[in-house]
């Protein structure tokens, strides 16, 4: 089953998610949530990260799926499920990386994000997992972990005048792509 996408202005995006326990981990309803998330996710072209507030669900969960996009054809290939994350550190300074929301408007903007991250998290079977991540990784998990804490990658935004709609997003990065060829 695939859920409908909450959109930028639902209440739900501005709130900060519930942390699970446990036994909330294992309860069928979560991992329907998570199983069904993983569906709607892989149905997106573009979609590289998926927060349960994008669904309605104000839990602390949020899917990273890095694949190649059309747009992104270099991309490394993760799969995480990250419930109750927490970046415990980051390192060096932040650079901007072209970001997107599948629940906002159709436009990118750059966003300056930590190349690199230590994460903590639990994974779908309640294990405890730590990890560094770097790059379109880092960049991603930040992006989730945002939401599971009410902000929106418009917040992030420095530089407003790189606000683009994703026709133009999509000329850009071909541009890009040809350039570095």
């Amino acid at each position: 089953m695939q859920f409908k996408l909450t959109q930028f202005g639902n209440p739900i995006l501005r709130q900060s998610a519930h942390q699970l326990t446990r036994s909330e981990i294992f309860s069928k309803d979560t991992q329907n949530i998570i199983t069904n998330m993983r569906a709607t996710l892989a149905q997106k072209r573009y979609g590289i990260g998926l927060a349960a507030p994008q669904i309605g669900q104000s839990l602390a969960v949020a899917l990273v799926s890095l694949k190649p996009t059309p747009t992104r054809p270099n991309a490394p290939i993760l799969h995480l499920t990250l419930i109750n994350p927490m970046i415990v550190k980051t390192y060096g300074r932040r650079s901007p990386l072209w970001e997107g929301c599948i629940s906002g408007p159709a436009m990118f903007a750059k966003v300056p994000r930590y190349r690199h991250l230590r994460l903590r998290w639990l994974d779908e079977r309640g294990c405890r997992q730590e990890q560094d991540f770097t790059d379109l990784a880092a960049h991603v998990i930040q992006h989730e972990v945002d939401h599971l804490h009410g902000i929106l990658f418009v917040d992030k935004v420095k530089d407003t005048t790189s606000y683009v709609t994703a026709t133009e997003y999509r000329k850009l990065r071909r541009a890009e792509q040809q350039q570095n060829s």
